[in-house]
């Protein structure tokens, strides 16, 4: 099975697509790099409890289904 996406690189906003297609892989990385990091600070640090509400709320924005992905 082959999946080829086009893109023309002359148009402005498939231009644009382009480059988001490139960095999706990165950018999944980077948001699960994030959670890891929130989840680590609420599991083993000592935040107070503005700071697990404000990572809890960190956590809630990573789109799990997205990084799951990469597993």
């Amino acid at each position: 099975m082959i999946a080829t996406l086009r893109f023309d690189l002359s148009d402005p906003d498939d231009a644009c697509e382009h480059r988001y297609a490139l960095a999706g892989r990165e950018a999944l990385i980077a948001l699960e790099q994030i959670d890891q990091w929130a989840r680590g600070r609420l599991k083993h640090g000592q935040p107070s409890t503005e700071a697990t509400h404000d990572l809890e709320a960190v956590r809630a924005m990573v789109p799990h289904e997205l990084t799951s992905l990469l597993h």
